[in-house]
């Protein structure tokens, strides 16, 4: 959390926008989203990365961030200074296009440029907000892969908000109703994220999440000693027998118990599969 001269809380959020076309229906969303926190809170300030406009460049699959580690990526562009900014925010909204049932080519590179966080996540505790757009069809398929992906990298994405935005002509009272409930579902997810932001309780694991850190856990244990993966969990205390998760929070007991035999069942597969 950050203060102003007065001593006010002053939460910031960051905006990444995966659409190739910059300021369009993905942008003009947020920027709905933007009006309605606000009414909420005026103390909340919004910063905007349109990643068409950003220098990142296309991931070459060189593997070197995830063998060696994120220094020796041979490309130079800005992907620290975005990381940087992610880290000094209080929450990130990303948001997307839909293109043929996924996100947006620009969306995707900007999630494999960070693949290295996906195995080495640094983002736990802040909060996260996914929004799709689409002309028709693929905002339920497309907002889960984008709350995965960016929640293996510890973000916890409290609201997933999905609109659609008709490239042709519709009835006036079909476009009418449609208005109504973007708008509804806008005022909704809104106030979800908002509160989340301002909630210190550190966010109990889903399921999934605690599948992830026990499959981790495992794999990099028995990961080669130098390695960058080996060496980030280790320093974290991760691999440390008895540690449950990334941070402590009381996890439910049913949840631990099962994820800890699909992980059991997951190797036993892996292992006949590969012997």
């Amino acid at each position: 959390m950050n203060y102003d001269t007065r001593g006010a809380l002053i939460i910031k959020i960051l905006t990444i926008i995966g659409s190739p076309r910059g300021k369009g229906n993905t942008y003009n969303v947020i920027k709905k989203v933007e009006e309605e926190i606000i009414k909420l809170d005026k103390n909340v300030e919004f910063e905007y990365l349109i990643l068409k406009d950003s220098n990142l460049e296309t991931c070459r699959g060189c593997l070197q961030c995830l063998e060696k580690g994120e220094q020796y990526c041979p490309i130079k562009d800005n992907h620290e200074q975005i990381e940087t900014k992610m880290k000094e925010v209080d929450g990130v909204i990303f948001a997307t296009p839909v293109y043929v049932y996924n996100v947006s080519w620009i969306m995707k590179n900007f999630i494999d440029r960070f693949a290295y966080i996906s195995h080495r996540p640094r983002f736990h505790g802040k909060r996260a907000m996914v929004i799709a757009t689409t002309g028709a069809v693929g905002l339920k398929f497309v907002l889960s892969i984008l709350a995965f992906e960016v929640g293996t990298w510890g973000f916890t994405v409290d609201q997933r908000l999905g609109v659609i935005c008709p490239p042709g002509k519709i009835l006036d009272d079909a476009k009418q109703k449609l208005i109504e409930n973007t708008q509804k579902n806008i005022i909704k997810a809104s106030k979800v994220f908002y509160n989340s932001l301002i909630d210190n309780e550190p966010p109990k694991p889903g399921l999934i999440g605690l599948i992830s850190f026990d499959l981790q856990k495992h794999a990099f244990s028995d990961a080669e000693k130098d390695s960058a993966d080996y060496q980030y969990w280790k320093n974290k205390g991760w691999l440390e027998k008895g540690t449950e998760y990334y941070y402590s929070v009381k996890i439910n007991a049913f949840k631990r118990v099962f994820s800890k035999i699909i992980v059991k069942i997951w190797y036993l597969k892996m292992t006949k599969a590969v012997n």
